[in-house]
């Protein structure tokens, strides 16, 4: 374990790949867990290159190992693409999510309310509204693609 804990640029580095695979997973399962536990989660070849990243996560100081083997997350770091990502356990979102869904309502109620005042600002007005919700969308499925790990069914 080192004395001190990595900086944001060196864990940018190092969480890539399988390692950033298996920190996604246990980042999105909160419990402790077995190295083939996280082997099979994660969609590793095998449980020793399972063990390799999680004792490289374990060095960097984000997981921890108890007595009977198990691994849990000890810090909860976003940098990288995991900065994209909102939420605790199961209920990891990308941030542009919310943003895309408050301003979807709000077009939608303010074209209700306008449908009686036909005039060219009314038009002007839902269609830059309509504009932001495309690009909030866009974005966000965007990063939804670029997660770490594809989320399969258990």
């Amino acid at each position: 374990m080192p004395d001190e804990e990595p900086d944001e640029e060196e864990l940018v580095k190092s969480l890539k790949g399988r390692t950033l695979r298996v920190y996604w997973y246990m980042l999105r399962h909160p419990v402790p867990m077995t190295a083939r536990e996280i082997q099979r989660g994660a969609a590793l070849s095998s449980p020793s290159l399972s063990m390799h990243h999680l004792e490289h996560l374990r060095q960097l100081g984000l997981v921890d190992k108890d007595v009977h083997g198990q691994y849990t997350v000890r810090r909860d770091v976003r940098v990288g693409v995991l900065r994209m990502f909102i939420g605790k356990g199961r209920l990891m979102v990308p941030r542009f999510l919310f943003y895309a869904t408050f301003y979807t309502s709000v077009t939608a109620a303010l074209t209700t309310m306008l449908l009686s005042y036909i005039e060219w600002y009314s038009a002007v007005l839902v269609g830059l509204l309509v504009s932001v919700c495309v690009v909030l969308w866009y974005e966000s499925f965007r990063i939804w693609r670029e997660q770490p790990f594809p989320e399969q069914e258990d």
